[in-house]
């Protein structure tokens, strides 16, 4: 299974893709592309694109600011004008309070998750891979 991963304002990406790799290879999952963004409309363009090509992208970093360039609220703005509902998202957390989001719509899957690697992997729940793996296999 291929993703996309998009750095947005992240800082310890190294760190983080190694994290990521790591829980995502026991479900067989690949990053097709790497990429980062600064800005929600840069966000916005870059996981239109991996969206347009993978059955899912994840998104690293971006809940730090207080900001408009909030993860949490750019993704709130573009979830409230759109088809989603309640039942499509779920918040994640982890033990240090750290917070993350999963989105599925229809085949696909938006993976929002903090610059930590260890909340990463903590996140990543074996629970939660396999909810990945079986969706994503329908």
């Amino acid at each position: 299974m291929k993703y996309d991963l998009i750095f947005y304002m992240s800082k310890k990406t190294s760190y983080c893709e190694k994290a990521l790799r790591r829980s995502l290879s026991a479900i067989g999952g690949e990053p097709h592309r790497i990429v980062g963004a600064t800005a929600p409309t840069e966000l916005g363009a870059q996981v239109s694109r991996s969206l347009s090509v993978c059955p899912m992208a994840v998104i690293i970093g971006g809940f730090g600011s207080d900001e408009d360039d909030n993860l949490a609220t750019v993704l709130s703005r573009v979830f409230s004008n759109s088809a989603l509902t309640l039942d499509n998202m779920r918040r994640l957390s982890c033990e240090s309070g750290a917070a993350g989001y999963i989105v599925r719509y229809k085949s696909q899957i938006l993976l929002a998750l903090p610059d930590s690697p260890r909340d990463i992997s903590d996140m990543l729940t074996d629970d939660l891979l396999s909810y990945i793996k079986d969706k994503l296999s329908d």
